[in-house]
């Protein structure tokens, strides 16, 4: 009895156990774990008008090969296991088919080694290198966490440490607690295994697709094998419209760490190697470019062995985005600006005189940049946006030390965006828009005759650069004579009468001194003074300087195109913009442009009128601004062409400091029915009309040469 009793107490214990409780033990040894991995997915394109591809994703395929079947020598529990599994359970006994079974599993290595190679088309040599490098880094990691897990058991075996002098009855209190609340010490601890250990790790970069398909048809050929799909951004044309594409980079772990910060973690969320937009059209329609990761569930056992994958959604490829310009005409206008900022060793010097600055040679050194912008004058639609100098759009991509060190000591500064943040000033551009000023006052008949005899008051202030040259004023002129010949007195004069308020606010009214809404980041609002503000510091003759685009002024050459856009189109102010419009759903059906949306609504430039504007101001501005072009002795005589009409007014801003002059020709074409403003202007450049005027006749001849816009009939007549 005393022998069935504990017997049969251990029985109904087994039977406990084994029968009721028994999941409590075997799920745990059973348990797998799930998790969600993100899959890459294809940015979008960004594709010019006529479809040359600026930006877009390349695929990049790496070989992962599992640490465990490049370990060397091999672990020896993993070797036992893939040994194991050769044999039957009841082989598994024998140890002469055990050994066998783990030589075959060694030279299944070798073989795969082998294999690797050749399908990646290097040598054994150079994936050995991998494999060591791989190997070396893994064992630095290994022995840091093992001397920390050394670090701390020696730590509790040492157990707290008793200060000197302490009596014996804390010593035995000490002890006791210790014992109690510490968790013991094992004498043997299991063998240490990191998470690196159990994961594949990149041995071979960029293989070629050949290798993929070789790799991924025969699976039982390259266990412990992956292909990873990889990408990086290429901008194909290098420095075409480089600015206005902007780049895409990867994260930095700064950003991640700002952007998981007080957010839940999804598996959509950005991640290390992801890329984001930094600047231009990369970074303003980001949320479009970018693709919808993909995801797959992942399953493992306890010990960290992969089960089985499975794949929950698949990525999702980005949209293109479609600009608005041709490349053709694009890299027409990024050629003017080259030649001019790096001229050959002699350049041909015109002999004709110029009434904005007559007789002047050309600058001594060429400009230090220079903007040419083009718009569609009812849409706002940017036809051509180049500046000058440019950068390789890769060189931010794949980091070239030296060419990076050389474009960053460049004193022209081309990383510069200088098409939407060079904030100078307009100079005689500006006049026009103080004509409107005058018209629209009323105090001033525009068909009146007023004298000019070189200068305002006195001789030696407020004058016409033709008295500077000659002596001489430009004699009895009216309005449009003033626009036509750039007449500083005429203006100075005007604007005494009519105050600097009304010139600032019809400035206002055409776009000056705010942002014009175009659809790239970074854009500068410029400076329109006003003279009612508390903080201006206002003179007479900052009024005068005013009236002429100097004073404190600051423009852009976006803003200046916006603004000739309004007076060729009748007073509509247009916003532009640098990609089309969507038409629809983005179209991922592999047909060669893909439109997008914008901000995730449609993109549509807004036309506003400018209020106030009476009938016929700006036909009559229209004219002065044609006159400046067709009349020998406009200061625009250098643009004149003789298959098309062109309206639009020069400007020499005066610089100071002992620098050249900035120069400016913006204009429209055709001037009888506008359909293209556009703007060129060079950064201490000099005269608008010696240097600029030029360029935008053979920016104009490019506008005709490309379809833009078409020939006058009666002049071919």
């Amino acid at each position: 009895a005393l022998f069935l009793i504990p017997v049969a107490l251990i029985i109904a214990r087994l039977y406990y156990v084994q029968g009721v409780i028994a999941d409590r033990y075997v799920s745990t040894w059973d348990r797998t774990e799930e998790t969600l991995e993100s899959m890459p997915a294809r940015d979008g394109r960004i594709v010019t008008a006529d479809g040359q591809v600026l930006a877009y994703d390349h695929p990049r395929f790496d070989i992962a090969l599992h640490y465990r079947w490049l370990e060397e020598p091999p672990n020896r529990d993993w070797l036992e296991t893939q040994a194991r599994q050769l044999l039957k359970p009841a082989q598994r006994r024998d140890a002469e088919l055990l050994k066998r079974a783990r030589d075959s599993v060694v030279q299944q290595r070798a073989q795969l080694h082998a294999d690797l190679a050749a399908a990646a088309g290097c040598s054994s040599d150079e994936l050995q290198s991998s494999l060591h490098r791989v190997q070396g880094r893994i064992e630095r990691i290994y022995a840091h966490v093992f001397q920390r897990q050394a670090e701390r058991d020696a730590v509790a075996r040492a157990g707290p440490v008793t200060p000197p002098g302490t009596n014996w009855s804390d010593r035995a209190w000490s002890a006791v607690k210790t014992a109690l609340t510490t968790e013991p010490v094992r004498a043997r601890r299991d063998p240490l295994v990191i998470q690196e250990q159990l994961a594949a790790h990149v041995v071979v970069e960029d293989v070629p697709l050949s290798a993929v398909a070789a790799i991924e048809s025969a699976p039982a050929r390259f266990p412990g094998v992956e292909v990873r799909r990889m990408s990086r951004r290429v901008y194909p044309a290098g420095r075409l419209a480089s600015h206005i594409v902007g780049a895409r980079t990867v994260i930095t772990s700064d950003e991640l760490a700002d952007l998981a910060s007080g957010t839940e973690q999804t598996p959509d969320a950005p991640t290390t190697g992801d890329r984001i937009g930094r600047s231009g059209i990369e970074r303003t329609h980001s949320q479009q470019l970018r693709g919808q990761k993909g995801l797959k569930r992942i399953v493992r056992d306890r010990r960290g062995q992969l089960l089985r994958t499975e794949i929950v959604r698949p990525p999702v490829d980005g949209a293109d985005v479609v600009l608005s310009f041709d490349s053709r005409l694009q890299n027409r206008a990024e050629s003017l600006l080259d030649n001019v900022l790096n001229p050959p060793p002699k350049q041909p010097v015109g002999d004709d005189a110029e009434s904005e600055q007559l007789d002047a040679p050309p600058p001594v050194a060429p400009p230090q940049g220079g903007c040419i912008v083009a718009i569609d004058v009812r849409s706002g639609r940017i036809l051509a946006a180049a500046a000058a100098p440019r950068f390789d759009a890769n060189l931010i991509v794949d980091h070239d030390a030296a060419a990076w060190n050389a474009a960053v000591a460049d004193p022209r500064q081309p990383f510069f965006p200088r098409i939407t943040q060079m904030t100078i000033p307009p100079g005689s551009v500006f006049k026009t828009l103080t004509a409107v000023a005058v018209i629209e006052s009323g105090l001033i008949d525009p068909d009146a005759s007023f004298h000019c005899q070189g200068y305002l008051d006195e001789p030696d202030r407020n004058r016409c650069l033709i008295y500077r040259h000659y002596g001489a004023g430009h004699g009895d002129v009216t309005l449009d004579d003033a626009l036509c010949r750039s007449c500083n007195v005429y203006f100075f004069d005007a604007a005494r009468k009519i105050g600097p308020q009304s010139i600032h606010d019809w400035a206002a009214r055409f776009g000056l001194g705010m942002p014009t809404g175009v659809d790239i980041p970074g854009e500068r609002a410029g400076l329109l003074p006003d003279p009612r503000s508390p903080d201006a510091v206002w003179y007479p003759g900052t009024t005068l300087q005013y009236a002429i685009g100097q004073a404190a002024l600051a423009v852009t050459p976006l803003q200046v195109a916006q603004m000739m856009a309004a007076v060729a189109n009748d007073g509509y102010l247009v916003t532009p913009t640098f990609v089309r419009p969507s038409v629809g759903p983005a179209d991922r059906s592999g047909s060669d442009i893909q439109l997008t949306s914008y901000g995730g609504t449609e993109t549509r430039s807004t036309r506003r009128a400018i209020p106030g504007l009476s009938p016929g101001t700006l036909q009559r501005v229209r004219a002065g601004l044609r006159l400046v072009v067709e009349d020998d002795h406009g200061t625009g005589k250098r643009v004149r062409h003789s298959e098309v009409s062109i309206a639009g007014k020069t400007g020499t801003a005066e610089t100071g400091g002992g620098k050249p002059d900035h120069a400016w020709f913006a204009g429209y074409v055709p001037a009888d029915e506008p359909r293209v403003a556009f703007v060129v202007v060079l950064e201490h450049g000099g005269s608008g009309g010696h240097v600029a005027g030029p360029i935008a006749h053979n920016f104009v001849q490019a506008l005709l040469d490309f379809g833009v816009i078409q020939r006058d009939r009666a002049r071919e007549e």
